[in-house]
Parts: structure tokens; sequence; C-alpha cells
């Protein structure tokens, strides 16, 4: 594409705010409107010089080349019926990148219900780490870049790849239009409730993505996932590449409850990473983005130096305070897998400490109590559980299930005003939402530093 005038609808999302970091680096003119303005992506974009205008005010749209449309924009929105009478340009955004960028990198996509963020966050930190100048699109904060995307000097580039649609005229998944190189898929889970009546749908979506790689594609997953041996029956032209877990192969991750002392192998290569993170969906990210990696020439042990190294994802198992007094740490787990194996992971690091998990009922999966039954199990390891949902028969229907440890969250102030009776010195409380959980975290380490 020439350097052109480029817009985009819903610019402060992770994803289509990383679209403007793209755009600004190829030298395009972006600007862009939000209902939702808010830090840090808002000031982030401001400090390059990207204009943001508040709302969707037809009247304020200026002219441009192309209109990039995220997918939170729906008909009746007044910009954008405005585009379509005026039959404006107007592009998805995994389109957009896609033709701007990703047409001339080797493509490295992360897919998967769980643990795309900060796989794609590992496998752009190996590469940094290892003096290579990749590019990324990562929907989240890295704590170990300054930004959440870079278009980089090599011709790789790693990217998130979600299942979620693309924009109201495209309801294809946003990976569709990535054509990757290097396809990962972490696991296959029913989420997304949404948009996706059951889970064969989403099966679907993979199978159309399989279906578009070229036969030198590389896709890596592992053995144990039924709903991916189900998709990759459908039909697979691509080059396999599996890691087992626990089992004899040429790939494989050897869990230990001790997080420290799992053990790695790809090929006849080995090694162990001493590191914070824990649980075991770490550990297979670790080993995805190793594999990731290999393929581009980084040996094993090169990966796992450097993932010693790494920081981690804002939100994710994000240590907020470290005291004597209080662990209060945040993450994004909003399915009963991955809190399941977060607590999991929490419970085998600190044994002796008691455990507390404030969990929000905010997907839209969440709440629509597909999930409650597993949400149990997934909880079992917490000491005290405190459930928030906007439906109050919802959290409280959860308590019931197991009232001797279990409360509900109607009001986040009260909460934080009485945590001293709630906790006791040595205490641990995650906080598990996609959302912001009405800043209990930020509310919490408020209380405890002026107490």
């Amino acid at each position: 594409m020439s350097k052109d005038r480029v817009h985009i609808l819903g610019i402060c999302g992770t994803f289509m705010g990383g679209l403007a970091l793209l755009g600004k680096e190829e030298g395009l003119e972006i600007s862009g409107c939000d209902a939702n303005i808010y830090p840090p992506m808002s000031d982030h974009l401001r400090d390059l010089g990207i204009e943001i205008i508040e709302g969707y005010d037809a009247s304020k749209l200026p002219d441009a080349d192309y209109y990039v449309i995220g997918n939170s924009i729906s008909r009746g929105n007044p910009a954008l019926e405005y585009l379509l009478s005026k039959k404006a340009n107007i592009i998805s955004g995994p389109e957009w990148l896609y033709n701007s960028v990703l047409k001339n990198k080797n493509v490295i996509a992360v897919s998967g219900t769980h643990g795309k963020t900060t796989t794609t966050a590992m496998i752009a930190w190996i590469f940094e780490d290892q003096g290579l100048d990749v590019g990324y699109l990562i929907a989240g904060k890295p704590k170990d870049f300054e930004k959440s995307a870079r278009k980089g000097e090599e011709d790789i580039f790693v990217i998130e790849a979600d299942e979620y649609d693309t924009a109201f005229f495209d309801k294809r998944s946003k990976f569709i239009h990535y054509k990757p190189d290097t396809l990962i898929i972490n696991n296959i889970e029913f989420d997304h409730g949404d948009i996706f009546p059951d889970i064969t749908y989403i099966h679907r979506e993979f199978h159309h993505l399989v279906r578009s790689l070229k036969e030198e594609a590389q896709i890596i997953f592992p053995t144990d996932d039924l709903n991916i041996s189900k998709v990759l029956n459908m039909g697979c032209w691509s080059k396999l590449i599996s890691y087992g877990i626990n089992i004899q192969h040429d790939n494989s991750i050897e869990l230990n409850n001790d997080a420290k002392k799992t053990t790695y192998r790809i090929n006849k290569q080995e090694g162990q990473i001493d590191w914070e993170m824990f649980g075991e969906h770490n550990a297979r990210n670790a080993m995805a983005a190793a594999l990731a990696v290999y393929q581009y020439g980084i040996p094993l042990k090169d990966a796992l130096a450097s993932l010693e190294k790494f920081r981690g994802v804002a939100r994710r198992q994000d240590f907020l305070l470290n005291t004597e007094r209080l662990i209060l740490i945040e993450d994004f787990a909003h399915h009963p897998t991955a809190i399941k194996s977060t607590l999991e992971g929490l419970r085998n690091n600190y044994p002796d400490r008691r455990i507390m998990v404030a969990i929000e009922l905010r997907s839209n999966t969440m709440k629509s109590g597909f999930h409650d039954e597993k949400l149990m199990d997934a909880s079992s390891e917490a000491d005290l559980i405190f459930w928030k949902s906007e439906d109050f028969e919802q959290a409280n229907g959860l308590v019931e299930k197991n009232p001797s440890c279990s409360s509900h969250i109607s009001d986040v102030d009260a909460f934080v005003e009485n945590f001293d009776s709630i906790s006791t010195e040595g205490d641990i409380l995650i906080v598990m939402s996609n959302g912001n959980f009405d800043d209990l975290s930020k509310k919490l380490i408020r209380k405890i530093q002026y107490d």
C-alpha cells in the first residue's frame, strides 16, 4: 500500500492500538476515534503524535484514504453509517495488517483458548534477547518492551492470533487473515459463547485456518489436546511439530510440582528454567515458544536462558504486592482451565500459605453460566473464594455450592474496607478477571499502604 492517511475506528483497544503503532512506523498518517479513551494505550498513542477523537461523531471524521474498522464497531455506529453511505474505503484491522505488514514477513502466529498473549511475548522476548529485532503485536502490555507492537528490522513477525470475529462485515476469525508460516495451537476449548454456539463452530474456524496454510508451514501443538486432534483430523496439508507431556517424545516437557525442575526436551537437546513463572500452563507456553524459535535457528539452551529473564505481561500472573502482610497477584484468567492451572501452580509454589481468589464472571461465556459447574473444581485449590458477577443469582448460586469457603463481592469498596477482617498476615490474594474488577487491586494496595 502507498503512504496513505489511515483513520482507525476503535483505536484504543489493544489490537487496534497496536495497528496504529505499526502504521506510524510505516510512515503513515494515523489518527483514530474511540468511545473509551483510557491509558495506557491512549497516552502511548498521543505520545507518538497520533490524534485521537473522542466518540464517533461523523462530523469529526477526518478525510482518509482508508478507514480501519475495529470488531467492536457495530451497525448503528454513526461514524460507520456515514462511511457506508459515503462508500468510503473501509477495511478490517486484520486485513489491513496483512496487506501492510505481514505479507512480506515470516509470520509466527500464536493461537488457542489460553496463553496466546504470554506465549507471543515469550517468543518476541527470546528473539530480542538473542539479538534479533523481530516484529510483534501483543494484545497486552509486555514488561520487556516499551511498546505492544513494532514492525522490526528482521523478516520475522510474531502475532497473537485469536479466533474472535474480524469485523461487522467479516465474521471469520481474525487469524484467517494472517497466513502464518509457523502456527502454534496452544489448546482449544469452548469460549466466546457470544459468537460460537458450541465448540464445533470453533473447530470449524481452526480448520479453515489450517486449510489456508501453505504446504511448508509448521503447526506446533501438544499431543494431549483432543480438540486440536479433531481439527487436524479434519484435514491438514502442512508440517506437524508436536510435543508431549510426561511421555517419551522427541519434543517433551517433564513436569514437576516444582516449576523450576521442569525439564524441556527438543530433539536431543535438554534443559530447565530457573524462573518465577508458575503453573503447568506456563511450562506449556514456554515449550511452544522454544519450539517456535527453534525453527528459526535458536537452540533450546539459548531459548531457556532468555526465558529465565522473561518478566511477563501485565495482568498475567502479575505480582503487584509481595510483602509479609500480603502477596497480591492479578491474572487475566477468565476460563476454568486457566483458573485451575494457575491456582494449582500457586499452591505448589506456596504450600504453607493461605490462598484467596477473587473471580469476576465478566466474559460473555462466564456470564452465560456455561462454566458454573467447572468453576467449582477450578477454584478448589483456594482456601477462600470471592465471586463477583453483575448477576446476583449467578454469584449467589456459586456461593451456595460451597458456602463454607466462598462468598459474594457485591461491592468492591466494601470488600476493600473490610479486608482486614477477612485476611490475616501472610495471605495470598489472586484477582482474576478479563476486566479491571472495579479497580479492586489498586484500591487494596492503596488501603494497605496507608493503613
